[in-house]
């Protein structure tokens, strides 16, 4: 990923806000401090993998054999974590945007990493659906708002190729946490495998956060790391101007654009949602061992981050409009292989196919409404976006496992998704990008 000549030695002297110190020293100085905020947030990102749905479900075979519990209870916990996280984010929105995410991210990633050692001492059920709910809840209600937030107001240009970055964090979390739960195991079991990813927690997402400020300006510099504003490009085209529109939430809920983005992404979340939490179920369901398909979800993880990056370039090339949909559509012809996956081989090939696309996806998904609406309200915007986003998603799991439950296959729902990401390409390709608004002053 190579960098902007402009973003080479760009950082102040001294200005009323500051970067950490170690920033303004060689050979950290002569790259974009931007690109340093990115990193950090990718190690948050890879800190909230530890709730998402793929580690739920490489936990899942072991907590129905330890404790006898059924799909659809387990996965009850994503609608507790899914509704309090929807509640939470329509606060953290605001929060971001006018306080930055340094703190957000700092005392979320603690919390997450306590939740994850109380689960190494439960003994009941009630108990699982509280911890979990709660971590669930705070690391896609505070700790991904933020990361989209910091992401947004940081880069407009180069805003694919940064969000590409924190894939790198989501998507290795994805890969190294289902591994380090099979080394839990072998140590003792669930105990261990919990306080083993509490500890990853701390080590790689504790302390980046503090070196996060709210947007360049804040610090003497500009977005991209350029010195000047540039030409605005036409509304469909793949963005590449250094401004941004400015939106308010009202104005952008009155477009059309909104409304379709909103259903096309939310119907991302219910389907990739369900998908990742039963990855490894379905697949020892059909005669793979749990091991192996561990492993499978390793590879797709690992595929992920090749994803993520190119994903993140490919915005770059290509508007969000046709980028996603595109990628999208592969997504589904994945779906429809995982249907059909019975052999180790098989398995595999979906990790990679689906990793690949599903990777892609992810960036595309995140910078939609900052590339649509621009980067001032992007935390406001997502705090009315995120509440059915989350909710719904959390839905999915739950009535995939009462369907799984009660028809002992994966088959139907696995195809009625594969219609549901159709719709979601049709919809995101719907969206036209809106003109700005004009504002007369007074």
């Amino acid at each position: 990923m190579s960098l902007p000549d402009q973003s080479r030695n760009l950082l102040p002297a001294r200005r009323s806000q500051r970067l950490p110190g170690f920033l303004y020293s060689r050979p950290f100085r002569r790259v974009f401090a931007g690109w340093w905020i990115a990193a950090a947030a990718s190690m948050s990102s890879f800190a909230a993998v530890s709730f998402f749905n793929p580690v739920l479900g490489a936990l899942t075979p072991e907590l129905q054999a330890e404790y006898g519990w059924s799909t659809a209870s387990i996965a009850l916990t994503m609608v507790i974590g899914g509704i309090g996280g929807g509640v939470l984010a329509s606060f953290v929105g605001p929060i971001a945007d006018r306080h930055g995410p340094r703190m957000l991210l700092f005392v979320s990633v603690g919390l997450v990493a306590g939740v994850m050692v109380g689960l190494g001492f439960i003994d009941q059920l009630w108990q699982f659906l509280l911890l979990w709910g709660v971590g669930r809840g705070i690391t896609v209600a505070v700790i991904d708002i933020a990361v989209v937030v910091v992401i947004a107001n940081w880069f407009i240009q180069r805003r694919g190729s940064a969000m590409g970055l924190t894939m790198i964090g989501t998507r290795s979390g994805m890969m190294i946490f289902p591994l380090v739960i099979t080394a839990g195991f072998w140590l003792g079991g669930l105990r261990e495998a919990f306080l083993l990813m509490a500890l990853l927690i701390v080590v790689v997402g504790l302390l980046p956060p503090l070196i996060m400020r709210r947007r360049p300006e804040d610090v003497g510099l500009r977005p991209d790391g350029l010195r000047r504003s540039g030409r605005r490009v036409d509304a469909d085209s793949a963005p590449s101007a250094p401004d941004d529109p400015d939106w308010t939430v009202r104005e952008a809920m009155r477009t059309r654009a909104f409304w379709l983005l909103l259903l096309g992404t939310t119907i991302l979340m219910v389907v990739g949602g369900s998908v990742n939490f039963t990855f490894v179920s379905h697949m020892t369901q059909n005669g793979i061992d749990a091991d192996t398909a561990r492993s499978a979800l390793a590879l797709w993880a690992g595929m992920g981050i090749i994803g993520g990056v190119f994903g993140g370039e490919l915005r770059q090339r290509l508007a969000v409009r046709y980028a996603l949909p595109l990628v999208i559509c592969v997504t589904a012809s994945a779906v429809v292989w995982f249907i059909l996956t019975d052999t180790v081989w098989m398995a595999f090939v979906f990790a990679v196919w689906h990793g690949l696309s599903f990777g892609a996806q992810l960036p595309l998904n995140r910078i939609s409404f900052p590339d649509y609406f621009g980067r001032y309200s992007v935390g406001r915007i997502r705090s009315v976006t995120a509440p059915p986003q989350l909710i719904l998603n959390a839905f999915g799991p739950f009535v995939s496992g009462l369907v799984i439950d009660n028809r002992g296959s994966y088959d139907l729902i696995y195809i009625v998704f594969v219609g549901l990401l159709l719709c979601a390409a049709l919809s995101v390709l719907l969206a036209r990008r809106p003109e700005p608004p004009v504002r007369t002053s007074r």
